[in-house]
């Protein structure tokens, strides 16, 4: 089983305005390529999660959207980016994925295409105020609408 990962129009659009925004999506891409060497797909289990940082430091909690069912039926994920002002480190070193979050996501969604591969549509980032976005159940239902067309389009 192959690998792929594909970035939204609209996230092409944002990193070809702000270059800048193109690392913590090469970082979430490095990430899942970790995964993938792991058999964490479409994310680490959260017992794993609860016990070991991610494979990237700069990636945090790995999560499946609850809602709206919608959401979760299109396997609409979001993973905490690192940002300015957070803390995933003690005395011991890096804390657990679980532990790790911020109010910076980047949103994707998961599913096996027509080739038999995992596939990785990358929808969005949030740069700041991540929670605010993903409690407004109409834009949880426009990134499940991507998610939904992308994933029709490629099985």
């Amino acid at each position: 089983m192959g690998f792929k990962i594909s970035r939204s129009q609209a996230l092409i659009e944002v990193i070809t305005q702000f270059p800048i925004t193109e690392l913590p999506i090469q970082e979430f891409e490095e990430y899942k390529r970790e995964c993938i060497d792991y058999d964490d797909v479409p994310a680490p289990p959260i017992q794993i999660q609860l016990a070991h940082p991610a494979h990237i430091e700069t990636i945090g909690r790995d999560k499946l959207m609850e809602r709206p069912v919608e959401a979760r039926g299109e396997e609409l994920h979001h993973v905490h980016i690192w940002q300015e002002g957070c803390c995933w480190e003690d005395g011991d070193g890096l804390l657990v994925q679980w532990a790790s979050t911020s109010d910076s996501y980047v949103v994707y969604s998961y599913f096996i295409d027509r080739d038999k591969d995992h596939h990785f549509y990358v929808i969005d980032y949030c740069n700041d105020k991540a929670h605010a976005l993903i409690e407004d159940k109409q834009q949880v239902a426009e990134w499940t609408r991507q998610a939904q067309e992308f994933r029709v389009k490629n099985i």
